[in-house]
C-alpha cells in the first residue's frame, strides 16, 4: 500500500492542473474566470474532472484500505477518506493557489506548480490516515507549516482569502 500517497499526488497534480487551465483560459485582466463566466463546455469539463476524480480516489481508497487506520472493508471508511483527502485537500490547494496570486507569481509559473505540486494537499491528507503514526505526524507538521508560511507571506490573510472567493463566485474583483 505504499503508493497510496505518490497516486493521490499524481492524480490531485492532474487534476488541480487541468481545473488550474480551465479557470485561467480567456482570463483577460482577471486573476482567473468567475464561476459564473466559464462557458457551458468549460463548467462541463470541470464537473466531469472533479467527479472523476472523487471516483479515482473512491477507487484508489477502496484498493489500498488497509493503509489506513480506518476500519478495513467498510464503506463508510472509504467515504470519509474520499470526502476528506478530496475535499480538505481542494482548500489546501486553492489556499495554496491564493497565496501563488497575491504574491503576483505569472499565470506560468503557477500552472507548472499546478501541475507538478497541485497534488501535494491531497497527498498530506491521505498521509494524515496512512497506518504508521510517523507518517501522520509528518504530514500533519509539513501541513501546518505550509499554512503558516502562507499567512506569514501575505498580507491580512483571511481578507484576501475572502476577496478570491467573491470574486470566483462571480463578485467583481477590487484589490485591497
Amino acid at each position: 500500500m505504499r503508493w497510496q500517497l505518490p497516486i493521490v499526488w499524481v492524480m490531485g497534480s492532474v487534476v488541480t492542473g487541468t481545473v488550474g487551465i480551465l479557470f485561467t483560459n480567456g482570463r483577460g485582466d482577471l486573476p482567473v474566470v468567475p464561476l459564473t463566466m466559464l462557458g457551458a463546455g468549460q463548467m462541463l469539463a470541470l464537473v466531469m474532472l472533479v467527479g472523476a476524480f472523487g471516483l479515482a480516489l473512491v477507487a484508489l481508497g477502496w484498493r489500498t484500505a488497509d493503509a489506513t487506520w480506518l476500519p478495513r472493508n467498510d464503506l463508510r471508511s472509504i467515504i470519509v477518506w474520499t470526502v476528506a483527502v478530496g475535499g480538505v485537500g481542494a482548500v489546501g490547494w486553492g489556499f495554496a493557489a491564493i497565496v501563488t496570486f497575491a504574491l503576483g507569481f505569472s499565470l506560468t509559473t503557477q500552472l507548472v506548480l499546478c501541475y507538478t505540486c497541485g497534488g501535494l494537499p491531497f497527498a498530506l491528507v491521505a498521509g494524515m490516515f496512512v497506518r504508521p503514526v510517523l507518517v501522520n505526524a509528518v504530514s500533519t507538521m509539513i501541513t501546518s507549516i505550509a499554512v503558516l508560511v502562507g499567512c506569514v507571506l501575505i498580507d491580512s490573510p483571511l481578507q484576501t482569502v475572502v476577496l478570491y472567493l467573491r470574486f470566483l463566485v462571480g463578485e467583481p474583483f477590487t484589490t485591497m
